[in-house]
């Protein structure tokens, strides 16, 4: 679906993976859950990670950077850029 999908911290791990919302895509989460991220998934070191209409950030200290993200996603890379 069209559906943006936007998780953060231990998030992507804790809830997106185990519903399978992660099989396949691109994501980062909290390092300390980073292991329970399905193989192949764990974008290390990105603060913000973007796949399609998945968005997945580290933790509260991305905060700003996950939002600029959802909001370039939702609103256009020119609204962002505005922000």
């Amino acid at each position: 679906a069209d559906a943006v999908i936007a998780a953060i911290c231990a998030a992507p791990a804790v809830v997106l993976a185990p519903l399978g919302l992660l099989d396949g895509a691109a994501a980062t989460c909290h390092p300390a859950f980073a292991d329970k991220l399905p193989g192949g998934c764990s974008e290390d070191r990105v603060v913000v990670s973007k796949d399609g209409k998945l968005v997945t950030s580290r933790g509260p200290g991305t905060a700003i950077e996950f939002a600029l993200k959802l909001v370039e996603l939702l609103c256009g890379a020119a609204t962002e850029e505005k922000t």
